[in-house]
């Protein structure tokens, strides 16, 4: 799935650390076993590859385990990036910018972009170098970044933005207005109990995907229902 791309990344690597064409022919077979992780955290394995590479090249080690230490953080560090970065930062960076257009920023997608990709990128270099020094010791990294801590607090931040955006909805456009009689002030606090109830459903499990795809189901039946339009 991933090898050919993970085989292209090493390729210099392995060029320079093996001159004999058979040697290096070999390793770089090695590499097109099967890999697949979360795209973003390849760039962790990678570094701690190279630095096994490197340390049997120069005959620190004696041993040959990287399809082992392939294995054995590919599926964690899967697990990991996509809560991370599809569950938890993709999500923030889109209610974010949606939140700057509904209040006349045309600069949102911008800010999405810049935001989104700061992250990943910085991460994905970081990681490199990460994977190279700790030589792929992922317990010292998920210590040293709290990286699940962060994805938490990004998935709380996420959704008390929808829940200002929700708030912003009925004065917003003449295209989705309420059609039953009441103060902007009792929509407001609606949409606040409803954003209570968003946070209170996600700190007992709840996903933060599901529960944004459960509120826009929630819109839809209520201008179903004839009480949006």
């Amino acid at each position: 799935m991933q090898s050919i791309g993970f085989a292209y990344a090493i390729e210099p690597a392995l060029r320079k650390l093996y001159p004999d064409p058979a040697e290096y022919e070999s390793r770089i077979r090695l590499h097109l076993e099967y890999f697949n992780t979360q795209p973003f955290f390849a760039s962790y394995i990678l570094g701690a590859v190279i630095r096994m590479e490197e340390d049997r090249a120069m005959g620190r080690n004696a041993g040959d385990d990287v399809p082992g230490l392939k294995a054995a953080l590919m599926a964690p560090l899967g697990a990991l990036g996509d809560s991370f970065f599809w569950g938890a930062l993709k999500p923030l960076a889109a209610v974010v910018a949606v939140a700057l257009l509904m209040t006349g920023s045309w600069w949102g997608p911008l800010a999405f972009l810049v935001f989104y990709n700061t992250w990943h990128v910085g991460l994905r270099v970081g990681m490199l170098f990460w994977g190279y020094q700790s030589g792929g010791d992922a317990v010292a990294l998920m210590t040293r970044h709290s990286l699940m801590k962060t994805a938490k607090r990004f998935k709380l931040i996420t959704l008390t933005v929808l829940g200002g955006i929700i708030g912003m909805v009925p004065g917003w456009s003449p295209e989705f207005q309420p059609m039953v009689s009441g103060s902007f002030l009792l929509m407001a606090l609606f949409w606040l109990a409803v954003t209570t109830a968003l946070v209170a459903i996600f700190r007992r499990g709840g996903s933060p995907i599901q529960l944004m795809l459960g509120l826009a189901a929630f819109c839809l039946a209520l201008a179903y229902a004839g009480v949006i339009e």
